[in-house]
């Protein structure tokens, strides 16, 4: 699985830095490219075009959309490690974008990434059905909004060191994970012209993965390293943040983890071999080191 995530990762790569390449230079340009291109998983682009195999869709109907994930979800890396949110100076091993650049320009580089991922969809190069293209952005922005990454990311901070229960921090790790996660399961159903029963069973595989991952996340956290995560650890209990593990313990948490791997297993089953390449992500997101 891990050589399916690099491959898939440096294709992601090269598209998007072509597209950026066709860009009018700005001098935000070089904060972009070094939020998005420089390390990381691209573990969301994998899921999208894993799923897309169980509908039977081609690489060039999905790669604009797994392009236009990665700005989104770099945007809000690039956010999340902001003085004012998270205040962190390490991401995937080097320093964080406003640490590179300054705050400033950290910020306008985000705002650019979230609007260059909806021109990505939009693209006339791009073909796919309007109608298609202007559900994906709508489901999309949704993700990225109040009522995905941003409202989890508010919760997120409004909830450090109190005592937060159970449903409301899965609300929040839904929102600032899970929404995004979501919307990779329930693209490419968009793209397959699926019903909406099955885009509703999708998505809700996505939100699994994306809670898995979220507290996978916070596993981490407790028992990862430096070196390996590219980031701070142990920063979850410094920050006072709410989490399963702070609520429940450690293994407990673990447990949780693997009832939702159970979960996505179970949803997935229906869908037979085609479906096995996105069992495994589920397997990486709970055993990775990184």
């Amino acid at each position: 699985m891990l050589k399916n995530i690099k491959q898939n990762a440096n294709t992601v790569d090269k598209f998007i830095k072509n597209y950026f390449n066709m860009q009018k230079y700005s001098e935000l340009i070089p904060a972009m490219k070094y939020g998005t291109l420089f390390g990381g998983k691209k573990i969301r682009s994998t899921i999208i075009l894993n799923t897309s195999k169980i509908f039977n869709i081609n690489f060039n109907q999905i790669i604009n959309i797994c392009a236009a994930v990665e700005c989104i979800h770099s945007y809000s890396l690039i956010h999340d490690d902001l003085p004012c949110m998270d205040n962190d100076r390490l991401r995937r091993g080097k320093p964080s974008t406003h640490i590179k650049f300054g705050e400033s320009t950290a910020i306008l580089a985000g705002n650019s990434l979230l609007t260059l991922a909806f021109e990505i969809i939009a693209d006339q190069k791009f073909k796919l059905d309007t109608n298609i293209k202007l559900n994906l952005i709508k489901k999309l922005s949704e993700c990225a909004g109040h009522v995905g990454i941003a409202g989890g990311q508010f919760l997120d901070l409004n909830y450090e060191k109190k005592n937060i229960d159970f449903k409301k921090i899965i609300n929040m790790q839904r929102k600032k994970t899970g929404k995004l996660f979501e919307f990779c399961c329930l693209a490419p159903a968009i793209v397959a012209n699926k019903n909406t029963k099955t885009q509703k069973e999708m998505s809700k595989v996505g939100e699994e993965l994306g809670l898995l991952f979220q507290i996978a996340d916070d596993l981490l956290d407790v028992k990862g390293s430096k070196k390996n995560t590219g980031k701070p650890v142990k920063k979850d209990k410094k920050k006072g943040k709410s989490t399963l593990i702070k609520l429940y313990g450690y293994e407990k948490t673990l447990g949780f983890a693997l009832d939702r791997k159970k979960t996505i297993i179970n949803k997935l089953k229906k869908y037979g071999k085609k479906s096995n390449k996105l069992i495994e992500v589920s397997d990486f997101i709970l055993n990775r080191s990184f």
